[in-house]
């Protein structure tokens, strides 16, 4: 008897013990949205790890799709206020979207308004720190993307329409009526795409976007007439359209300075040190490679859009094919695989043939570098006024008129496959390696895989900056894993298929493709020059990893994109 009170009398005195207020925290804020849909809302909270060396491990894509199980979740009726009680001290993220179809899962089809705690504006999401006290105020913004109409739309030298299940929009006129129609139609996308791609992805915070990358355009770019005549219509016909030009995470309007910074959007790595993405992939084959197929010898050449993916997946819901038919005398019709706000392109072909497609490669170091014309500028005015011969070096000069003051024209360090249709001469296909300070074309037999029918590329530089001895080195850099296993990956095949004397089409190409993808394909485009054939697979909107050329192919012939009655 004696011991059972003793007993009991320890655990009296345990329970009578106060609790460390330490040991545990709240974490409090609200859920605001400023848009007229209605569902329950989704708050989900996630326990950060830290590594050993001291860094915060904070939520990858991956893990806001649903690779990392959230510590807690709340479920509201609607946006307001919102309390996690009880939380061990450490380092959490706070996400939320209101879950329109009910079904507890974020969605991107229908489009579920989204965001998170971000300390600054147009910052990704950022630590909430429960060691050393509660936090209230981790309030979070729900926004989303307009979608593209649902209808085809049209306006004066403009329409948007959809084509076997994309939009395509068609610009004819002149260059500031095709700016001004863009703009009037696609006003509201074209500011989902800066502020969500270009400040939240890019930048990922406001701040560095304003202090960094505006003086920088605002010093460094040289602006061609025409872009600067067809940027200032675009703006207007925003304007006209009605739409409200407000910029959330900036606080003020969009201006020409932010459509030029999704123009030159990859010039950011001209601007300041900044790891190159890596990723983009191309191949081109002809000749021998496709004689015994439907190809009859012409050129196929194809590349995977790799990298340019934010978490509310714009860069595939504002997906869209450029259908331009500039009035100029001389100038030739080219169509683009963008998103709106581009007047250039890094992803063309015009009426001839001509394709051009930019990978980011890498520069040697340097200073920032002034009168820079940004690279989808240059490469769109190749495509548009054409070539007068079908070779390097006719390229090369077209392109050189843009050399900045460092004597390179690519400033941000780029690699562009440039290919045209095969009529058996040398050179078909390939491929510039530049940055503000130089370039070389490389062209077939250069290096593996060697043979006369076939080039390929993918982030790092074969020729310019490159030494043979150091093959994994670029600029005395180490090249990035990925940029070698794709290169590698892709190379092997295609050498293999050449051993085998294996016949290659569009088939091949698609396999190619899936073959140096991994999980971050947006968009990936073949295209059969002889035929004027193209396939674009693009991405879709579910909530796992950017899988394009695994998924459904959309075939188009290049006149067919021109058609105002498809």
């Amino acid at each position: 008897m004696k011991k059972r009170l003793s007993i009991i009398s320890v655990i009296i005195l345990f329970l009578s013990c106060p609790v460390n207020p330490d040991q545990y925290k709240t974490l409090s804020g609200n859920i605001q949205y400023r848009e007229n849909q209605k569902g329950p809302v989704q708050i989900r909270l996630y326990k950060l790890n830290v590594s050993s060396q001291g860094k915060i491990q904070s939520l990858s894509k991956r893990d806001i799709y649903g690779a990392k199980k959230p510590f807690k979740e709340i479920t509201l009726n609607q946006p307001s206020a919102y309390k996690f009680s009880h939380l061990p001290s450490g380092l959490y993220s706070v996400l939320t979207y209101m879950d329109l179809d009910k079904d507890c899962q974020l969605d991107f089809k229908p489009i579920e308004p989204m965001g998170w705690y971000a300390s600054t504006p147009g910052a990704r999401q950022s630590p909430v720190d429960l060691t050393k006290e509660d936090k209230s105020n981790v309030d979070c913004l729900l926004r989303s993307p307009t979608p593209f109409p649902e209808k085809d739309i049209q306006t004066k030298h403009g329409a948007l329409r959809w084509m076997n299940g994309l939009p395509v929009l068609q610009l004819q006129g002149t260059v500031k009526e095709r700016g001004y129609a863009h703009g009037y139609l696609l006003g509201r996308q074209i500011i989902d795409f800066f502020e969500f791609y270009i400040i939240e992805d890019i930048w990922r915070s406001a701040k560095k976007y304003t202090d960094i990358f505006v003086p920088f355009l605002e010093t460094n770019l040289r602006l061609p007439l025409e872009l600067e005549k067809e940027s200032q219509a675009l703006i207007q016909g925003m304007k006209d359209s009605g739409i409200d030009m407000k910029v959330e995470s900036l606080g003020r309007d969009f201006n020409q300075t932010d459509l030029l910074a999704i123009n030159a959007y990859i010039e950011r790595r001209a601007a300041f040190p900044v790891s190159p993405s890596a990723s983009c992939t191309q191949f081109a084959f002809w000749g021998d490679f496709t004689q015994n197929t439907k190809l009859q010898g012409g050129l196929v050449a194809a590349r995977n859009m790799d990298g340019e993916c934010d978490v509310r997946k714009v860069t595939v819901s504002h997906f869209l094919i450029f259908a331009v038919d500039p009035l100029e005398p001389g100038h030739k019709r080219w169509i683009s695989f963008m998103w709106p706000g581009f007047m250039g392109t890094i992803s063309g072909i015009n009426e001839d043939g001509l394709y051009s497609m930019e990978n980011a490669g890498g520069t040697g170091p340097g200073p920032v570098k002034g009168n820079i014309t940004p690279c989808s500028w240059v490469q769109r005015d190749v495509l548009e006024r054409g070539v007068q011969k079908n070779t390097p070096s006719e390229v090369l000069k077209q392109m050189n008129q843009f050399q900045c003051d460092g004597g390179g024209v690519t400033a941000p360090g780029s690699i562009i496959l440039w290919a045209f249709p095969y009529q058996g001469q040398k050179n078909t296909a390939f491929v510039y390696e530049g940055d503000r300070f130089a370039g070389k074309m490389r062209c077939p037999e250069e290096v593996r895989p060697i043979h006369p029918h076939n080039i390929m590329a993918s982030n790092h530089h074969k020729v310019y900056g490159f030494n043979p001895e150091q093959p994994q080195l670029s600029f005395g850099k180490t090249v990035s894993f990925s940029s070698l296993w794709r290169y590698e990956a892709g190379m092997n095949e295609i050498e293999a298929w050449a051993r085998q004397k294996k016949a290659l089409g569009i088939p091949e190409a698609k396999r190619l493709l899936q073959i140096v993808s991994h999980g971050s394909t947006e968009y990936s485009v073949i295209f059969s020059a002889k035929q004027m054939r193209l396939w674009v697979a693009v991405d879709d909107l579910k909530t796992n990893m950017w899988d394009a050329p695994y998924l459904e192919w959309k075939e188009y012939q290049f006149d067919q994109l021109f058609d105002h009655n498809p």
